[in-house]
C-alpha cells in the first residue's frame, strides 16, 4: 500500500465508497473539487485500487493543522489504513510548520475515537451541531452588532468566560475549528459578524452569513457564549431577526455542547442534531504516531 497526492482520475472510485459514512450519507462529493485544488488531498492505494483518502488543511495562524475526511474502503477497514493516513497528514503538516493538529469525531464513532486516543490525541471540547429551518417569531429584546471600540471589553469578557474555556477557545469555519484569539475577534468585528449583549458585555455570538462549500444561503452561529439566561435570550433575539430579515433558507448552530446554550433551537423546526468531540495534539520534537 502507498499514500500519494490525489489525482483527478481518483474521484469516481473514491466517491463510490464515500456514501454511507453518516446516517444521512456523506459530504465528500460536495468538497472533493475544493479539497483537490488545495493540494493536500491524499489517497491510499493498494495495487492500483483506491482504498482510502484524507485531507489536511492548515489553520490561519500557520501553527495548527486540521485533519479531516478520513475514509477507508469497507474491504480494508481494521487494517491500520486510517492510522497511516493520519500519520502522513501530520508529516505534511509539520513540514509546513504546524506544531499541533486537531480533528472532530462523532460521539458515536467509537472506532475513530480509539484511533485518535491511541495516537496521542486528547479530547479538548465537546460541541453540538443543529440544522434548522422554519419561521420563528420576531422578538424585540435588545442586543447589538459590536463596534471596534468594544474590542477590549469583548476580549476581556471572553478571557474570563467559562464557556470560552470549555469551547477550547475555538470558533468554527467550514467545519474547521480555529483559535478564537484577539486578532480573529478584531477581524470578525470589522466584518460585522460579532453580536454582543449587555453593558458591560455579558454575552457574545459570532455569525457567518454565507454558509459554506456549495451552500451559501445559510445563517450560522459559529460561536456562542452567554453569562446567564438574559444575555442568551437577547443574542438569540438578534440572531433570529437577522435570519428573518435575510430570508435565509436554513439556520445552523455550532457551539459548545451545553443545554443552556442550545435550548433556543426549539424556536425553529429542527432538521438535524449531532454531537462531536474535538481532539487536539501538541507536538514535541520526537513525537511519532503509533503504527
Amino acid at each position: 500500500m502507498k499514500i500519494r497526492p490525489a489525482k483527478k482520475s481518483d474521484k469516481e472510485e473514491i466517491l463510490s465508497f464515500c456514501v454511507d459514512t453518516f446516517s444521512w450519507g456523506d459530504y465528500i462529493d460536495r468538497v472533493w473539487d475544493h479539497w483537490f485544488r488545495s493540494g493536500r488531498l491524499l489517497i491510499a492505494e493498494d495495487g492500483g485500487r483506491k482504498i482510502g483518502m484524507s485531507h489536511l488543511a492548515m489553520c490561519p495562524d500557520g501553527r495548527g493543522m486540521w485533519l479531516e475526511g478520513v475514509r477507508v474502503h469497507p474491504d480494508y477497514r481494521r487494517s491500520m489504513i486510517a492510522t497511516q493516513l493520519l500519520a502522513k497528514m501530520i508529516e505534511y503538516g509539520r513540514q509546513e510548520g504546524a506544531v499541533q493538529a486537531s480533528a472532530i469525531v462523532d460521539v458515536a464513532n467509537v472506532a475513530s475515537q480509539r484511533m485518535m486516543e491511541k495516537n496521542g490525541f486528547a479530547i479538548v471540547s465537546r460541541w453540538a451541531y443543529y440544522s434548522a429551518e422554519g419561521r420563528p417569531r420576531r422578538s424585540r429584546l435588545a442586543a447589538r452588532l459590536a463596534t471596534i471600540g468594544e474590542l477590549d471589553s469583548i476580549w476581556g469578557y471572553l478571557r474570563r468566560s467559562k464557556i470560552y474555556s470549555l469551547s477550547a477557545k475555538r470558533y468554527v469555519k467550514s467545519w474547521h475549528w480555529y483559535t478564537l484569539d484577539n486578532q480573529a475577534l478584531h477581524n470578525f468585528i470589522r466584518e460585522k459578524r460579532v453580536i454582543v449583549a449587555g453593558r458591560p458585555v455579558n454575552g457574545v455570538a459570532i455569525i457567518n452569513r454565507h454558509g459554506y462549500w456549495d451552500r451559501t444561503n445559510i445563517l450560522q452561529v459559529v460561536y456562542l457564549d452567554a453569562a446567564s439566561a438574559d444575555p442568551l435570550r437577547r443574542l438569540v433575539s438578534f440572531v433570529t431577526n437577522i435570519y428573518l430579515d435575510g430570508k435565509f433558507e436554513e439556520f445552523q448552530l455550532v457551539c459548545h455542547d451545553s443545554t443552556r446554550l442550545t435550548s433556543f433551537i426549539e424556536k425553529f423546526t429542527t432538521k438535524d442534531e449531532e454531537q462531536f468531540l474535538l481532539y487536539n495534539k501538541v507536538f514535541t520534537a520526537k513525537t511519532t504516531l503509533s503504527r
